[in-house]
This record gives C-alpha cells, structure tokens and sequence, in this order.
C-alpha cells in the first residue's frame, strides 16, 4: 500500500495547468473556516522564537490537554498529528497481527505493515451501508489478534458508533489481551461530541488508547499536532521511545492557545460546528437530488457517495472536475470501494455552489 491523502493541490494543478490558489479542494476533511486568527497572530508575534528548541516533550500542552480531560498529564501524550502516535503504537507494541475495519483510514495498515504485522481485515458489508456489525466484530475477536483499530466517525464512510456501544467491544478485547485504538480524529466536528467519545472509558478500560487530531477542526495541518490518551504505563512508553522534540515550536504554541480556555478559542469552535452542521445539511440535500448518487447520511465535515450509477469511475470523475479547477477524494485506495465512491468535505456555501455546478454539468 501507498500513502494515499487528499490534500494533493501541487500534483492536481501541475496535471492540469492550473495554479493551485484556483482549485477548490473537496479531498481534505479540514475546517473550511480556517485557523483561529488567535493562532495565526500568535505564530506571526513569535516567528524569532523559532532559534530556540521547543520544550521537551510539550510538557506544558501536556498539562493543558490533562486537565482538559480531567486526567493526569501522565496518561498524555502529544504528538506531530495523530498519525505519528498510529506509528508509535505499532513501534512500541509490536503487534503481531493488527485488526482493521474496512474500509477505512489506510495509514493503520500501513504502520502496522511497518512493524512486521499481519493484518487482519474486519469488512464492513455495502448491503449494510458500511454500519459495522459489533456483534460479529465481537465475535471475531480473538487472543491472536493483539491490536484494533476502530475510527469514530469513519474515514471514509462516517458511520459513527456511540461510547457505550464500543465499550462492549472494550471490554470482549480486553479478555483477549487486545488493545483497542479508537481514532477520533473527527469527533469534535460533532455537536455533541461527549455521547461519542470514549474519553470516559479510560479509568476504567485498560486496554483503551485514544488518538485525538487538532489539524481538523482547527485548520493547521501544515503545522501536525495531535495526541494520544491512555493508561499510564503505555503513555510513558510512547514518549520515551521516540523524538523528544517530535512536536515543533508553532505546534506546540497552537496546541497551547487551543487548551487555554479562552472564550475566543471557545466561540470559534461554537461557530465552526454550527457552520459546519448548516452547510452538511446543505450539501446532503443538494447532492441528493442527483438520481445516479447514492449519499450516505453524513455525521462530521465530510460526505461519502456511490457513484456507481454515473457513466464515471471515482477515477474518470476525478479527472474530470479537476480539469473543472474542483479537486475530491477517489475512494478507490480504501479496502473494498474499489471505482465506485468518492469522499467529498464540507466547505462553504460558495464553494458548495461550485461542486454542485460542476457535477450538473458532468451529470446531467
């Protein structure tokens, strides 16, 4: 497998004669508001900063995150995005046979490929419109499986999973000596976030690590920062087998306005998930009314869609709405969807607008 992302701009405007600042990117699931401005004038005030070493081990976001949770900072570890702690987990655990739920976020395969797993694939069904069967994934679990990935929401397909229901899956893992990650990289998009994270279930599961993404939600990919939360013997064995300095200056600066309860900080993610919701359900009536897509109910800031009945593969259409300056998200990487879905994110009414305009005349 490759490291397949959305994201690509360079690649799509170098293909297509285009300047990147004139395609609209659909394929990344990032915050279509953009930075808090509070971030933005921070970095622009502390550029000199960058001659000095970043604290070690982002000792003090670490406290932050701590109490945010209400945890003890010795169950946190903060990270350079939530992919390097997927990384770290198969480095340190040295799984021998990895379990993931198909489809869904490639780099769990690939990291667990990385440290000489096997995988193991738990495949949701199209029948069942990718909402997986616990109760079989359950069953499935077993003492030689000795990591589970489970990302809520999914990524691809958004299906979410309320905390009370994984914890059943928990807790049949934990009889199995299994460790179970739940990625909720795009948890906070919600706007009731609390009924679907796991966070409470820390004190009491062992077993349990949690991955936590800040790139999303606050628009800072460019700068990774994320987080792992777990039990404190594995925390500390996260953060000691790796790069003291793995989580730069900017990010850790970020990371630290974003957990330092300003109500600057407080509004923006108000506004941004109230945005986001109005503009979801906008762009989930709008898509529905093309008779060939089959669109799934969306949960956070991105739309899953089957284009099977179109005249195009995820490829062809692709191709065709990045002639159009319109760049999605081809599905056809993720284990299982093969030419027939695309992910498209959540972005503003006026490049909304756009999308639909490109696909009535594509479609229609």
């Amino acid at each position: 497998m490759e490291h397949q992302h959305g994201g690509k701009l360079i690649e799509a405007a170098q293909a297509n004669n285009l300047n990147p600042d004139q395609i609209v990117d659909f394929s990344a699931n990032i915050n279509f508001l953009g930075p808090p401005p509070l971030i933005l004038e921070a970095i622009r005030t502390n550029v000199s900063k960058i001659e000095n070493y970043p604290e070690i081990n982002s000792k003090t976001l670490k406290n932050l995150i701590a109490e945010k949770h209400s945890l003890a900072a010795e169950q946190v570890t903060v990270a350079n995005g939530a992919a390097e702690m997927i990384y770290q987990l198969n480095n340190v655990l040295n799984p021998q046979q990895v379990m993931v739920i198909d489809p869904t976020f490639s780099e769990y395969e690939l990291a667990a490929e990385s440290a000489g797993a096997e995988i193991r694939h738990f495949k949701l069904n199209q029948s069942a419109d990718f909402i997986p069967d616990l109760e079989k994934l359950k069953a499935d679990l077993n003492n030689q499986i000795d990591l589970l990935f489970i990302c809520n929401p999914n990524n691809p397909t958004a299906h979410l999973i309320r905390a009370d229901k994984l914890e059943a899956v928990i807790q049949k893992a934990a009889q199995e000596d299994i460790i179970v990650v739940v990625d909720e990289a795009f948890i906070d998009f919600l706007t009731e976030p609390e009924k679907y994270s796991t966070i409470k279930l820390l004190e009491s599961h062992e077993n349990l690590v949690i991955l936590k993404s800040m790139t999303k939600l606050f628009a800072i990919p460019g700068l990774r920062l994320g987080y792992a939360l777990t039990n404190k013997s594995l925390s500390l064995e996260l953060e000691s087998k790796r790069d003291p300095w793995s989580v730069n200056y900017f990010s850790q600066l970020a990371g630290e306005i974003i957990f330092s309860n300003q109500q600057e900080i407080k509004d923006f993610v108000k506004l941004s998930r109230k945005k986001i919701a109005g503009e979801r359900k906008y762009l989930y009536q709008r898509l529905n009314k093309f008779k060939q897509l089959k669109v799934y109910q969306p949960t956070t800031n991105y739309i899953f869609i089957d284009i099977s009945e179109t005249e195009y593969t995820s490829t062809e259409l692709k191709q065709e709405l990045a002639k159009k300056a319109v760049l999605i998200r081809n599905c056809d990487s993720y284990h299982g969807l093969q030419e027939n879905y695309i992910r498209i994110a959540v972005k503003s009414r006026q490049e909304n607008e756009i999308l639909i305009e490109k696909l009535n005349f594509l479609l229609n």
